[in-house]
């Protein structure tokens, strides 16, 4: 089971064939915090992710809000907290952040992390996507900063 936060849920939604839907089938099953739930849901005026994921397969939200440690919560915003904090809690497998500071955290608390483009990666590798760059450009013209060495190393592992 793998705990996602909101940036990973929207661009993943927006580049895999299937959106979100993929995600199950791709990683096993996928926990929506209900503070992530509120982020989605708050920015359904610029992004439908939120009501396209209401039903989906394999995809768990969380009908309530949890207590988080107040040393996640003086770190992180609310959705990355709930998302280490559900892990913990739920002795998830994996927290899927993009957030640096998020993801350096989850590690020292001994969490497996991925982010967005370890997905593409993966998806790639499962053959669901047919490109990691194309993917990744329509993520860039949608506003996600990627660091060059990063997007160098991911088309690299892509194989592309």
């Amino acid at each position: 089971m793998t705990v996602i936060n909101t940036s990973p849920a929207i661009h993943l939604h927006a580049v895999l064939p299937g959106g979100l839907g993929s995600l199950p089938g791709l990683i096993g099953e996928v926990i929506i915090p209900w503070e992530v739930g509120q982020e989605l849901a708050a920015g359904q005026a610029k992004d439908a992710t939120w009501q396209e994921i209401q039903s989906l397969p394999g995809l768990r939200h969380r009908p309530n809000s949890i207590a988080i440690h107040p040393l996640l919560s003086a770190q992180l915003d609310i959705g990355e907290a709930a998302v280490i904090q559900t892990a913990l809690d739920e002795h998830s497998d994996a927290v899927m952040l993009d957030d640096l500071k998020a993801r350096r955290i989850a590690l020292t608390l001994g969490l497996q992390v991925t982010g967005t483009l370890g997905i593409l990666l993966q998806a790639k590798q499962a053959g669901l996507l047919p490109s990691v760059k194309v993917a990744i450009a329509k993520l860039e013209k949608q506003g996600m900063w990627i660091a060059p060495a990063l997007y160098a190393r991911a088309v690299q592992l892509a194989g592309e």
